[in-house]
């Protein structure tokens, strides 16, 4: 989006463009080319989660995080700094900025922690909102008064009061379920008796949405999934998929609750009917077996036909207890993974780890975007594996190559179809998802697929 005659603010505070750095959640009003390639922004908003002071912080659970206001920030190795480090937090003492999204529990994924409290800008452009004002976002529940405008209500675990004016409402009234965002201006003194003082109350009323029939599109982790359905939420923007929702990154069994996707469609005025469901971790999915174990580290590695890759579990994981238990070592168990490749390195940080009951007849399988391509190879995970002639050609009719809907396709049509990954290209493009089945060993490739 090209944003040079944008009215741009950070948490409805007038800035420039030079103000949005890298991390940043915002929400883009504009308009899009016929090549649906390019746009312009007419309204940019930053969107701040919390502002205050770090009351705890945990640097030995796996994924690491703090806590605000009762909020709880978990980072990852997705998460930008500016002028701190998670090494730096100290509780009780740095007062920090996040921008990030909420998953299905309440709390924060952040994508970017902002710790300038000078009232400038430094000359990277950061500088906090207002770094003179504490805040709170989220969703009203719990009112101890029913109706609107409710003086005592909770934000996740967090109890606030409204000590402020009706003046002091901006945006309309509030009750159960409305999205808020509540300041305090008495730091140090925003919390009384462990209850935060609101001066002032900003309500989201939804005037950042659409129109009836307008082009729509929204990133954030997934909620109110239920397996088997088509109906969820994304950054709490309803969303329905159906036969003719593409999907990139991933496949429809790989939606559930906490993960990361865009959603692209249209408005129908109370749902995204979602035509892409684009997934911003690509989904991984591997078989083999298990060679190395640090359960204190709660890390493994597996052997794909030969490849070893380094496994990472965290307190998303399911299917292990973290710290605890990993897949065993027994060369008699086949062990599955889906998960998502961690930035800066070839390790795969798992979702979801099952042991046994393995597909392919037990063969090691390496499903991943396709990151380049040369000749008849093709870079998985950092891997360059020859698929120049896959073994399974004994069946009628087979090639060792399979389309999208599982019917067979010649070598040339295979690697036509196939696009490698891009990210200087605009818009960036993630790479072909397709899935490897390996012989059991050496590295030979049993089949290759195109997976969609």
């Amino acid at each position: 989006y090209a944003d040079t005659t944008a009215s741009i603010s950070i948490d409805d505070t007038p800035k420039t463009a030079t103000n949005l750095q890298n991390g940043m959640v915002v929400s883009v009003q504009g308009s899009i080319d016929a090549s649906g390639r390019y746009g312009t922004a007419q309204q940019v908003n930053a969107i701040i989660e919390v502002r205050g002071l770090v009351t705890s912080k945990d640097a030995v659970m796996i994924p690491q995080r703090f806590v605000v206001f009762g909020r709880t920030v978990i980072v990852d190795d997705l998460t930008v700094y500016s002028d701190i480090t998670f090494n730096a937090i100290t509780e009780g003492t740095s007062i920090v900025e996040v921008h990030g999204l909420r998953d299905s529990l309440g709390n924060i994924r952040a994508t970017r922690v902002e710790a300038n409290l000078g009232p400038a800008p430094l000359p990277n452009g950061s500088v906090m909102a207002n770094p003179l004002v504490d805040e709170i976002r989220g969703v009203v529940s719990l009112s101890a008064t029913p109706g609107a405008n409710p003086t005592t209500f909770n934000l996740g675990t967090q109890v606030v009061d409204f000590v402020g004016l009706p003046a002091d409402i901006i945006g309309g009234s509030y009750q159960n379920g409305s999205i808020v965002e509540v300041h305090c201006t008495q730091r140090p003194d925003c919390l009384v008796a462990g209850v935060f003082q609101a001066s002032r109350i900003e309500v989201e009323d939804g005037s950042n949405l659409p129109g009836n029939g307008q082009r729509f599109e929204v990133e954030g982790l997934i909620s109110g999934f239920v397996v088997g359905g088509g109906d969820f939420f994304v950054a709490g923007i309803s969303v329905t998929t159906t036969d003719s929702t593409r999907f990139e990154g991933g496949l429809a069994g790989d939606l559930l609750n906490d993960i990361k996707v865009e959603a692209e469609g249209t408005w129908n005025g109370t749902t995204l009917m979602a035509s892409k469901i684009e997934f911003k971790r690509s989904v991984i999915r591997l078989q083999g077996l298990v060679t190395e174990s640090n359960p204190g580290a709660g890390t493994f590695r597996m052997d794909i036909s030969g490849l070893p890759l380094d496994i990472e579990t965290d307190s998303f994981t399911d299917g292990i207890v973290p710290g605890i238990s990993l897949p065993p070592l027994d060369s008699s168990n086949c062990v599955q993974v889906r998960g998502q490749r961690k930035a800066g390195g070839v390790v795969v940080v798992a979702g979801e780890i099952r042991v046994g009951g393995c597909s392919n007849s037990g063969r090691p399988v390496l499903q991943a975007l396709v990151e380049a391509e040369n000749g008849f190879e093709l870079r998985l995970l950092g891997f360059d594996i020859d698929a120049e002639s896959p073994t399974d050609t004994t069946d009628p009719g087979s090639t060792g190559y399979e389309n999208i809907d599982g019917s067979p396709m010649t070598r040339a049509a295979f690697f036509s179809a196939v696009v490698p990954a891009d990210s200087a290209a605009v818009p960036p493009v993630a790479g072909t998802l397709v899935k490897v089945i390996f012989n059991d060993t050496g590295g030979t490739v049993h089949e290759v697929e195109l997976e969609d």
